[in-house]
């Protein structure tokens, strides 16, 4: 029991970083200190995606569901836990480098914006 919930918190602060790494420019602008961590954030979910460098939370995470006596699921974490598709393994890496160059160019025109004002 303790590791099916071990497995959730795992997930859910692996969400907690997804959103603030799409949304946490929208929270510097309450809190300007933020600026660098996010900006941290953002580039190592970049180097994660663009150069599948892999996730540190995912084998924690499938590690507890295993001992929690579940089998975890094969694909990466966005895959199973916020796209719900399976990608081809063929087209996996080039939907990382996608989504990587996404956040960056976001996050960019969000900033832009922030440091016009």
């Amino acid at each position: 029991m303790i590791w099916r919930m071990l497995a959730r918190f795992v997930a859910a602060v692996h969400v907690a970083y997804v959103v603030f790494v799409v949304l946490g420019a929208l929270l510097v602008l309450a809190w300007p200190r933020l600026i660098w961590l996010h900006i941290a954030a953002v580039v190592w979910s970049f180097a994660t995606m663009v150069f599948d460098l892999g996730c540190w939370l995912t084998p924690w995470e499938k590690t507890a569901w295993i001992r929690g006596g579940h089998v975890p699921y094969e694909e990466g974490f966005l895959q199973h836990h916020v796209l719900r598709m399976k990608f081809d393994p063929s087209k996996s890496r080039r939907t990382h480098a996608v989504l990587g160059i996404f956040v960056v160019v976001l996050n960019i025109v969000v900033y832009y914006f922030i440091l016009r004002r």
